[in-house]
């Protein structure tokens, strides 16, 4: 699961909201952005300018908007904010494929910075760290530190509790050994001593799988024996890892792993795309709660999603998530596929929509066009026009009014301010307020008793805030403010 962060951005600036729930359909943007091809790559949308939209960064191999093909190529996107992409030259970033890249505030100057990896156009490895000045412009971080990855993996997150970001390796030059670099607060990092999660590299994800705040380590990939496994490694709350031996993940590998709470009970449940002995899986697992998972039997997508990705997103914004596949069935091509799963609620998953199928692909997901709808853009080798491209589609989803609604009235106002930001609910009491940067870290929080709150905002720099409300029901709103 990679964009953990930017689900945040849901939901527009307006004075009363409605969360109600609808049939998920995707339409190809028209016009449709040209898009370098992302064969072998990576995409991630963030907030790279400070602007307050969703810009794109991709890598990989696949076509140039001359139709010529490139090998290996990184392309940065600015986001007008109305969903029109304009790549910027001379950003200063390693063309790549075979390719990750992750995004996180590793300085504490609310802006994304860029960590890459993958091989050039001459097949030559890197790992790569880069700073934003805060407008999309990177600097590379000078160090012999990060050893060079291709097909390797890594993530951001903050292992060891002192709420910074730090960094968790795994895949490099056939060492079976996870890793972890220690950031100071500061963007500086240092190399741990074993953090005892050895003998298995592969794909990972950071989440708290045992409800004690910290951060475990869920992996899928192959120990030094080479044989198939997924283990999920406990957290101490200082970094040191121990394995959950009867955690209940079956091994698989050659795929990708989605996290998130799609029942509503507080804790992550976990989906994982792969393939074992030659056979094409998902597996989806829902929390016990204690590190625990349970197997759950007939769910529509257990065949799909080898060579490519999985995440969970409220594409209808109904206050549950939704899951989107992309990746090959058994056989390759042509059984590729691009599928969403709308979630009915209790887990209850049905097919909505499916389009251009992609393997070796990718994806990303955030409203590009300030709607409070989420977007997807798909890339890798498809059976489209051209054959490794990649293809921008707009949420289209349509009310169904036959379904049952949760509707929350608030009222936000003024916004923008230079001080205070009434909240007013028209029905049911606010029970918790959150503020975010745009980078998604938590600056403010309180838990209410009451239908109306004066938000003081003076004292933050000027800018595009996310506010999440909760009512006493339990249902949510994510919104953007800006401090002017």
């Amino acid at each position: 699961m990679k964009k953990l962060i930017y689900l945040l951005v849901v939901a527009l600036v307006c004075n009363t909201f409605s969360i109600t729930a609808q049939n998920i359909k995707m339409e190809l943007l028209v016009p449709q952005p040209f898009l370098q091809g992302s064969d072998t790559g990576d995409m991630e949308f963030a907030d790279l300018d400070g602007d307050g939209d969703m810009d794109l960064i991709s890598t990989g191999s696949g076509n140039m908007s001359d139709g010529t093909a490139h090998g290996a190529l990184t392309t940065l996107y600015f986001n007008d904010g109305a969903g029109n992409f304009t790549a910027v030259s001379n950003h200063g970033l390693e063309n790549i494929r075979v390719s990750k890249i992750a995004l996180a505030d590793i300085d504490a100057d609310d802006d994304l910075d860029l960590m890459i990896s993958g091989a050039t156009q001459g097949a030559t490895p890197l790992t790569k760290l880069y700073t934003n000045d805060g407008i999309g412009t990177f600097t590379e971080v000078v160090s012999t530190l990060f050893d060079t990855l291709e097909n390797g993996y890594f993530n951001f997150g903050d292992i060891d509790g002192d709420t910074d970001q730090d960094i968790i390796y795994s895949g490099s030059d056939n060492i079976f050994d996870v890793v972890a670099f220690i950031n100071d607060g500061s963007g500086n990092f240092s190399l741990s001593s074993d953090i005892g999660v050895t003998n298995i590299s592969g794909v990972l994800e950071l989440f708290d799988a045992d409800g004690d705040n910290d951060l475990d380590i869920l992996i899928m990939g192959v120990d030094q024996d080479e044989e198939v496994v997924t283990n999920l490694y406990k957290n101490n709350g200082a970094g040191s890892y121990t394995i959950f031996n009867n955690a209940g993940f079956n091994p698989l590998n050659f795929g990708d792993i989605a996290i998130g709470d799609t029942d509503g009970d507080g804790d992550k449940d976990v989906l994982i795309a792969g393939m074992l002995d030659f056979d094409v899986e998902s597996e989806f697992y829902t929390n016990n709660g204690d590190g625990t998972f349970t197997l759950a039997e007939d769910v529509p997508f257990m065949d799909l999603g080898f060579d490519g990705e999985t995440s969970f997103n409220d594409f209808d914004n109904d206050g549950d998530l939704d899951v989107f596949i992309i990746g090959s069935a058994d056989g390759g091509l042509p059984n590729i596929f691009s599928h969403i799963y709308e979630n009915l609620g209790s887990n209850n998953f049905i097919l909505s929509d499916e389009f251009t199928g992609a393997y070796l692909s990718t994806h990303a997901v955030a409203d590009i066009d300030g709607d409070s709808l989420l977007d997807v853009v798909i890339g890798g080798t498809t059976t489209g026009n051209p054959v490794r491209g990649s293809f921008m589609y707009k949420n289209a989803s349509l009310l169904n009014t036959n379904d049952e609604t949760i509707r929350t009235n608030i009222s936000i106002y003024p916004n923008p301010s230079n001080d205070f930001i009434n909240i007013c609910s028209d029905k049911d009491q606010l029970q918790k307020i959150e503020l975010y940067s745009m980078t998604g870290r938590l600056i403010f929080k309180t838990d209410l008793n009451t239908n109306t709150y004066a938000l003081n905002i003076s004292n933050y720099p000027i800018g595009t805030y996310l506010l999440w409300i909760v009512n006493q029901n339990n249902e949510s709103i994510h919104t953007k403010i800006m401090k002017k």
